[in-house]
C-alpha cells in the first residue's frame, strides 16, 4: 500500500480506521462436548472425515432446547462482565445460519425479551453466513461513532445443528462437525478489554450457488441440508470450474488481509496473534496458511480449539468468543 492507508482519494481522512472503539466483554454460553472418537465409534461420524479435520470435541445442545436461549445466557454474561445494563444499548444483532423459529415470527424480539425490557434501541437479525458478526461489528462501530444517546452495543451469535432430519452435523459438511451454542459480543466507545481499529468485509456473490445448489426456491426447498450434493450441483451448471473458485476464495482472503491491515495502519510485523475459523486443520492448511505470510510463524491459533473447554453457561470469555459462530460457509 502507498502512501497513508487512511486518505481516500477526494476525502481527508477514510472511515476505515474506527476512534475510539472498544469490545467491552465477550461471553459463551456452550452445551456439554462431545468427545469425537465417541462419535466415531458409535457411527454418527466416519473416521476418515475425523482424521482429516483433527477435530476433538464437538459441543451438542439438548433437543429442544432453542439455539437463542444460549445467545440469551451469553448476553447476560456479556452485559454483566462489561458493567452495562440493557437499557445502555442502542443496537442488538443476532446472528444465525439455521433458525428454527416459526415462518413470520421474530426470533430477535424472542431474545431480547430473555434479556431484558424493550427500549429505544436497533434490533435486527442476520443471517448471511460467517459475515454476520462482522457486519454487526460494523453496523455497531458505526452506530456507536455516530451518536452519543447509547453507550453500547450487544452482538449475538448461536446454532443448534438439528434436528437429524433437518441437518446431520456430523456428515452434513465433510470438512466439519458443526458444534451447538452461543456467544456474545459488548461493544462500547468508552472502553474496554480491547480496542477495535477496522473490520472488513469482502464479497463474491458469484460463488452463492456453491451452498444454495440448484435453482430451486421454495418453503422447505433444499432439506435435508447437504452441502456437498448442494457444491456439486452447482458446479456440474456453472460456467465456473472449481479450479477457478478456488482462486477466487484465496483472492478473497488475500485482500481481506491487505484491506484490514491497511486500514487498521498495522503491519504483518505489528501483528502478535491470529485467531482462524473452526474449519478443519487440512482447511486452514490449505485455504488460510498461504495467505499469512509471516504471520504463520507466529503464534497462530485455531477457533476449533475452544470446542475442547468445558461446557458452561453464560461464561465470561476475555478471548473472541465469536469466533465459534456457526459452520462459516465456505465463500463467507
Amino acid at each position: 500500500m502507498n502512501g497513508n492507508p487512511n486518505r481516500v482519494k477526494g476525502t481527508e481522512l477514510s472511515m476505515a480506521r474506527w476512534g475510539n472503539i472498544y469490545i467491552a466483554a465477550t461471553a459463551v454460553d456452550l452445551p456439554p462436548a462431545v468427545p469425537v472418537a465417541e462419535a466415531v465409534a458409535d457411527g454418527r461420524y466416519p473416521s476418515k472425515l475425523a482424521e482429516r479435520t483433527k477435530q476433538r470435541t464437538v459441543a451438542v445442545a439438548p433437543e429442544g432446547e432453542p439455539p437463542a436461549a444460549f445467545a440469551a445466557r451469553a448476553a447476560t454474561a456479556a452485559l454483566a462482565a462489561a458493567g452495562y445494563g440493557f437499557d445502555e444499548v442502542g443496537l442488538l444483532v443476532h446472528t444465525s445460519v439455521l433458525d428454527p423459529s416459526p415462518r413470520m415470527s421474530n426470533p430477535v424480539m424472542w431474545l431480547e425479551r430473555e434479556i431484558g425490557p424493550g427500549g429505544f434501541r436497533d434490533v435486527a437479525q442476520l443471517m448471511n453466513g460467517c459475515d454476520g458478526v462482522v457486519n454487526g461489528m460494523r453496523w455497531a462501530a458505526t452506530l456507536l461513532s455516530g451518536e452519543t444517546e447509547h453507550r453500547a452495543a450487544l452482538i449475538t451469535a448461536a446454532e443448534s445443528w438439528q434436528p437429524k432430519e433437518v441437518i446431520d452435523r456430523w456428515t452434513v459438511d465433510p470438512d466439519t462437525p458443526f458444534g451447538d451454542g452461543g456467544a456474545a459480543m459488548v461493544m462500547a466507545r468508552d472502553n474496554g478489554i480491547a480496542r477495535v481499529l477496522a473490520a472488513v468485509s469482502h464479497t463474491q456473490p458469484r460463488l452463492e450457488g456453491v451452498h444454495r445448489g440448484r435453482r430451486v426456491f421454495g418453503q422447505g426447498a433444499g432439506l435435508p441440508v447437504q452441502l456437498s450434493e448442494r457444491s456439486r450441483a452447482f458446479y456440474e451448471t456453472s460456467d465456473i470450474s472449481r479450479d477457478e473458485a478456488w482462486k477466487m476464495r484465496g483472492d478473497g482472503i488475500r485482500v481481506v488481509i491487505e484491506k484490514v491491515l491497511a486500514d487498521a495502519g498495522v503491519t504483518r510485523g505489528q501483528v502478535a496473534r491470529v485467531v482462524l475459523p473452526f474449519r478443519g486443520r487440512h482447511v486452514l492448511e490449505e485455504e488460510y496458511f498461504p495467505y499469512l505470510g509471516g504471520l504463520r510463524r507466529r503464534d497462530v491459533r485455531r477457533g476449533t480449539r475452544a470446542r475442547d473447554r468445558p461446557s458452561g453457561r453464560g461464561r465470561p470469555d476475555r478471548g473472541p468468543a465469536l469466533r465459534d459462530h456457526v459452520r462459516r460457509a465456505a465463500l463467507g
